[in-house]
């Protein structure tokens, strides 16, 4: 294997090419698994989402008009959405001047395959402090954000 290849690494963006990211995951899909979060949001988008915490995110906007940002619930995260195509990309976090992501499944190129279902989780009951910490210690680190 060459130097910095990860044999974990997975590509994915939205369908127009506006959003795309590198996600350097530190184990296979099938051992990181995918999350349905029960949300009103993830679930219209039909949303399939994972992270890893030993893993690293990077991800690229060419068009930031582009970009858009989406909060709801405890405002503790932004949902990022192609403006062009609609896809939703993932839950972006940030605390204590780091970034943290948890990305839609469906947005890898290619996406897993939809018989692999996501195991249904519901976050509701949190209060904000409880949500962040969970997020921190549990999602992707983002390393790059470039606009």
């Amino acid at each position: 294997m060459l130097a910095g290849m990860n044999p974990h690494r997975i590509v994915g963006g939205c369908h127009c090419g506006n959003i795309s990211f590198v996600f350097d995951a530190s184990a296979p899909l099938e051992q990181l698994g995918l999350r349905a979060c029960q949300c009103t949001f993830c679930r219209s988008h039909g949303a399939r989402t994972t992270s890893d915490p030993n893993g690293t995110f990077a991800i690229t906007v060419r068009d930031d008009a582009k970009l858009q940002r989406y909060r709801f619930g405890l405002n503790t995260a932004d949902f990022l959405i192609c403006r062009e195509c609609g896809a939703f990309i993932g839950a972006l976090m940030e605390e204590a001047g780091r970034r943290f992501i948890t990305v839609n499944a469906n947005t890898f190129q290619p996406p897993p395959a939809y018989e692999i279902p996501g195991v249904a989780y519901d976050f509701g009951g949190e209060n904000v402090s409880g949500r962040t910490a969970r997020r921190a210690a549990r999602w992707t680190p983002v390393t790059e954000f470039r606009i």
